[in-house]
């Protein structure tokens, strides 16, 4: 009896498709959250270039059409920039900008424009927290 029911059981394979995902599931989740955490992070990284272009194109702007400009207006841009659509940075972003220390070119004020953003962390079961991410570009302010 013990026999017939041992050479069943080893023969039935109802269920085995359930405790197979229940095996693979883990590891296929904790996948395709890794490949969205990348995204999320690449996704910033390219939105942190286009905050700085937007910003270095508003600065210059601004300057040719005789406006004075400081730091401050140039950083309260960034991040309202940054804070609105497309880019929707609104969690961690910091701008900071400096004048450059020495200037490079003749007739130009130049400026160091420098975002921070910290992605959300989509992986919170896991100790993988997202990196800081940091771009710098330079602005150069034509004096005419």
């Amino acid at each position: 009896m013990i026999a017939t029911f041992a050479k069943r059981l080893r023969r039935d394979t109802q269920g085995a498709t359930v405790i197979e995902f229940a095996i693979l599931a883990p590891a296929i989740i904790g996948l395709m959250l890794g490949v969205l955490q990348i995204g999320i992070s690449m996704q910033a990284q390219n939105a942190l270039r286009g905050i700085a272009s937007d910003t270095a194109r508003f600065a210059v702007v601004e300057y040719m059409n005789q406006n004075e400009i400081n730091n401050n207006q140039i950083k309260i841009q960034a991040e309202s920039i940054g804070e609105g659509a497309p880019y929707l940075l609104q969690d961690s972003l910091a701008v900071t900008v400096t004048d450059a220390a020495t200037q490079r070119v003749d007739g130009a004020f130049e400026k160091t424009l420098t975002l921070t953003y910290t992605p959300p962390n989509v992986l919170p079961l896991f100790e993988f927290g997202s990196r800081e991410m940091s771009y710098e570009r330079p602005i150069f302010l034509i004096d005419e």
